[in-house]
């Protein structure tokens, strides 16, 4: 049996900045391997190249095939390479192949095993050809050749399946960067047969080129995300695929020919191109910390790589990719109050002149708790001083602390002519927000002064002195820019505005005005973006953190860096977005140039327009992505902040972290992981240590070099050593990671010896119990802390409660006892939103002499009574669970569908405590089943079961109930779906919309 090989892993390495001189070494010694590996082959052209144009069986005319054959003969006078042409399945032999850098297969299905095809010698002699570093061409029909073999469906990436009939359609180039691509427009209209694929290759090879379906071309079945041309390394070769070609008039286009041309050079060695830009598996994430942060917001990166991280509440953290030290280097000392507003520290900028002048400035919220607050600051290595603080602007007003509105957001970004935008939404303002002389809701610009002060810059939207109006303003309209980013050449502002209806608009701005230009705007789809945020496919409320896409970063590609792994030159100009409810990153491509097109149904396109709209990253999963920059080395931080409102045994945020984002290719980096027994505690303190989840892929070999108390020596090169701490502090423990051939990978984690993380434990709520909106759910706070023991009380107003369903009521001590109470009012209507809200309560201690503070925390989900069924944890089954469907008489727009036997949903955590029943509404429009309630397992304990009738009794829907009995506790609880009279001939079994617990709530007495 044949089998499809892996990519090739023959590409260039990643290396980290400190192995520069190494790299060289490593690319000399690459090369005099490879010329050895492939002796029979050659595998760096000389000057001339010579390739081979096969056209033996060709599927296409004559015509064509001749066409075809006559223009690479054409490209090869004009560009000084060898052609020779064949229809003889002969030439498919080593000593025959060893002659050419690249094998053109022109309109071919000549790889077929019977009839006039290679046969298994030639095949095998194909197949070795490439493995040894040759290159592959393949116009139009050589994807229709040999469905019978999987190493060629691998090699041209994909195979047809059908083909529309010839019309006039528009390609989107996407890689402005490939030498095939390169001297291409942004949209190409062509006359074409065009393409499906049997099965897509997006993900699987470099997208250079997609089909813009949304012209309406007949016939077309792949989505938005159709690919036309590609690249690939592939089982040691270059595989290159054009879908044109079709007629013989192509090969008289100039732009096809440079495109045919760009194909061959890069196949055959001669002209370099990344190939890996778009494909899975060709970015690698790092965390740089993931552990005690609480809210991070935003970010930016230093010249030396120190990431700077803002958290709401107040802290700017940094950390130090050299030593992966955490520090907190400025905290505003927020009161919980405070702490529980929308806004806090929300927005960071360094200077352009950072590496000399050391000036940040911060966006947050002022000592009084109700104004927002403009200020620049000086650093001084991993520490701010807060007397250094030099005020720019201060904002009135004061901000929501309401849980139906999403985050206010607050973003600062600086051009390359010195000038600072500060974005200050207010989701308390109107959704026309636009007062002239209203800071809040617009984003302003302006130009910081070295004395502290600021100048208004020529060409903002009022000029000064106009009454009424401020001159700082550059641009309005946007109640909720959660971040704005400049476009490092061109100067251009980009914003992504969140309203407080969910409804999200992306903004292009090249001069001040009102709203910019907006691509997508109250969820409703401009060009081909659709901008609405969505979680599990449905359309998200407004939640805590925000939602919808959010502004990223545009990169800079800089040819002179020589940071390895930097991000490939296909990102150039690319504005990178990504949506923290939909936890994707997207790329938006726009038009470069003015265009216009023959055919009457394509209008004129402007520079600036949108003009693609792509998925990246989407082998890595996040959780709640809340800020992406690029630094000075050309890779790509990203903070994310976790499970919203969740925390972690130290305080942190449940899944929240600071990764750096590195282009592999087809290399990869190793990891480095850091685990401990125990990271807090009296002197002495040992701590076991293990680097398990660090190394790379299939054992290869690694060494392993811990520093465990920071000293920058080397103390074990054990996997998994242990250390005893002597002397009280906080030491950061350093683990280095070395590859074979010198790539490295650093982990760090905090230990803090002569203090004991304090220990915080809620009552009387339950994780995972329900409520009603409106209901009052009073809970007690218990501190444990085993420095202070017995001796001294608690100190309640370091216990702070963050909530999604409401905001804190007023903590107090208990009488007599070592603990806080308070009690959290949810609001009803729409802002109790069904599905999860979390509960987060942390406790900072006093720290001790020699050691520093430390924060305990703890977490708990609460539900309301009524269940969206979409709104599930997980799902699963026989059948590969049950799908999220947009259904218009749906409770929220959308029910379970697909539904077949043996499916389940599961809702995590749940508390049903003394909940006496459940009733579902579903519609009987299959074959109907039964509803079992399953306690930790689809084949758990049964808590209660309900029937759902079929269709023949007519599709109205139905809303069955059942008892339930409770497994005494919190549990995943399962909804399992049966009938056994299902086939895969028969319907699915039903839909099902919603679900509504009936009994005590959490907290609660009364009856629902």
């Amino acid at each position: 049996m044949s089998s499809r090989p892996l990519p090739s892993a023959s590409g260039p390495r990643a290396l980290p900045p400190a192995s520069i001189a190494l790299m060289v070494l490593s690319a000399l010694l690459a090369l005099i391997a490879g010329s050895v590996v492939a002796a029979s082959f050659p595998r760096a052209p000389a000057a001339p190249f010579r390739v081979l144009v096969y056209s033996g069986s060709a599927l296409a005319p004559q015509d064509v095939v001749r066409a075809g054959v006559d223009a690479v003969r054409e490209l090869g006078a004009r560009n000084g390479f060898g052609v020779e042409a064949s229809d003889d399945p002969g030439v498919f032999a080593d000593a025959e192949l060893a002659r050419f850098h690249a094998v053109v297969f022109n309109n071919t299905s000549a790889a077929r095993e019977e009839g006039s095809g290679l046969g298994e010698a030639g095949r095998a002699a194909l197949r070795k050809y490439i493995r040894a570093g040759g290159g592959w061409v393949g116009l139009h029909d050589a994807s229709a050749a040999a469905r019978d073999w999987d190493w060629y469906e691998g090699l041209v990436g994909a195979v047809l399946d059908r083909g529309t009939p010839v019309q006039t359609g528009r390609i989107k180039v996407l890689d402005h960067a490939h030498p095939s691509t390169v001297a291409l427009p942004d949209l190409w209209e062509r006359t074409e047969e065009w393409y499906n694929w049997r099965t897509n290759p997006a993900g699987t090879v470099h997208t250079l080129a997609q089909i813009r379906v949304r012209d309406g071309i007949t016939g077309l079945d792949e989505g938005v995300d159709h690919p036309w041309s590609w690249c690939q390394h592939y089982d040691g070769g270059r595989s290159w695929f054009t879908a044109g070609g079709h007629a013989s008039s192509s090969f008289q286009e100039d732009d096809f020919l440079d495109h045919l041309l760009g194909g061959i050079e890069w196949a055959a060695g001669a002209k370099p191109g990344d190939c890996t830009g778009t494909r899975t598996g060709s970015f690698q994430r790092t965390p740089l910390t993931t552990s005690g942060l609480t809210d991070p917001v935003d970010m930016a990166v230093a010249p030396d790589r120190r990431v700077f991280v803002a958290q709401r509440t107040g802290e700017l953290k940094v950390v130090d990719q050299r030593t992966m030290k955490v520090s907190t280097a400025l905290d505003l000392a927020y009161t919980p109050d405070t702490a529980a507003r929308s806004d806090g520290l929300i927005g960071l900028a360094l200077d352009p002149g950072f590496g000399e002048n050391n000036w940040l400035y911060l966006l947050r919220t002022d000592t009084s708790g109700r104004r927002l607050a403009l200020s620049r600051f000086t650093a001084d290595g991993d520490t701010v001083d807060p007397a250094s603080e030099k005020r720019l602007l201060t904002l009135p007003g004061r901000r929501s602390t309401s849980s139906g509105h999403p985050r206010s957001s607050g973003s600062l970004a600086f051009d390359r002519a010195g000038h600072l935008y500060a974005a200050t939404g207010d989701v308390t303002l109107p959704l026309t927000s636009g007062a002239p002389n209203d800071l809040r809701g617009a984003i302003l610009r302006i130009t910081p002064q070295d004395d502290g002060g600021y100048t208004v810059p020529e060409g903002n939207l009022f000029g000064p002195g106009t009454a009424g109006t401020r001159p700082e303003i550059y641009a309005l309209g946007m109640p909720n820019p959660y971040r704005v980013t400049v476009d490092p050449v061109t100067g251009t502002l980009l914003a992504a505005d969140n309203g407080a209806d969910g409804a999200v608009g992306h903004f292009r701005i090249t001069e001040a005005g009102q709203a910019g230009r907006p691509y997508c705007t109250a969820g409703a789809t401009r060009g081909d973006a659709d901008c609405a945020p969505r979680v599990n496919g449905a359309r998200d409320g407004a939640g805590e953190g925000g939602g919808g896409a959010t502004s990223g970063a545009v990169y800079a590609y800089e040819p002179g860096n020589l940071y390895r792994t930097k991000f490939p030159e296909y990102f150039a100009g690319k504005w990178l977005t990504y949506d923290p409810a939909g936890r994707r990153f997207t790329t938006l491509s726009f038009q470069r140039e003015d265009q216009a097109f023959s055919d009457p149904r394509f209008g004129p396109v402007e520079s600036g327009e949108l003009q693609s709209v792509n998925g990246v990253f989407e082998d890595m999963e996040w959780n709640r992505p809340t800020a992406a920059v690029f630094g000075p080395d050309g890779a790509l931080y990203v903070i994310d902040a976790g499970l919203a409102g969740g925390t972690g045994q130290d305080g942190g945020n449940e899944g929240a972290g600071v990764f750096r984002i590195d282009h592999v290719g087809d290399g990869r980096l190793p990891g480095a992981a850091v685990t401990t027994d125990r990271d807090n505690g009296s002197a002495p303190l040992t701590v076991a240590f293990t680097g398990a989840g660090s190394g790379l892929p299939r054992d290869v070999p690694v060494t392993y070099a811990w520093d465990f108390d920071g000293d920058g020596g080397t103390d074990s090169t054990d996997a998994n050593p242990s250390y005893t701490y002597r002397t009280e502090g906080q030491f950061t423990a350093r683990l280095t990671v070395t590859g074979p051939e010198g790539t490295t990978a650093m982990a760090g984690q905090e230990i803090t010896v002569g203090n004991s993380r304090p220990r915080v434990t809620v009552h009387r709520l339950p994780d995972g119990g329900l409520f009603r909106p409106g209901d009052t759910l009073a809970f007690t706070v218990e501190v444990t802390d085993d420095e202070d023991g017995d001796r001294t009380p608690v100190d309640c107003s370091r216990v702070l409660v963050r909530s999604a369903v409401g905001h804190p009521g007023p903590l107090r001590p208990l009488k007599n006892s070592p603990g806080c109470r308070g009690s959290i009012v949810t609001e009803t209507g729409d802002a109790s939103l069904p599905g999860p809200h979390r509960i987060t309560v942390q406790y900072t201690d006093g720290g001790a002499p020699d050691a520093p503070e430390l924060t305990g925390s703890t977490s708990l989900t609460l539900r309301t009574g009524f269940q969206e069924a979409e709104q599930f944890a997980s799902t699963g089954g026989a059948h590969d669970g049950a799908v999220a469907g947009s259904r218009a008489e749906a409770s929220a727009g959308r029910s379970l569908t697909e539904i077949e036997a043996g499916d389940w949903v599961a809702f995590d955590p749940v508390h049903l405590g003394s909940l006496r029943s459940v009733t579902v509404g579903a519609t009987p429009c299959g074959i109907g089943g039964t509803i079992e309630f399953r306690a930790g397992s689809p084949d758990g304990p049964l808590l209660g079961s309900l029937p759902v009738p079929g269709a023949e009794g007519g599709d109205e829907a139905v809303s069955p109930s059942t008892a339930l009995r409770s497994p005494g506790g919190g549990v995943r609880l399962y909804v399992v779906f049966t009938n056994s009279a299902w086939s895969s001939e028969k319907p699915d079994l039903f839909t099902v919309d919603w679900l509504r617990f009936h009994g005590p709530g959490a907290g609660q007495a009364g009856a629902r």
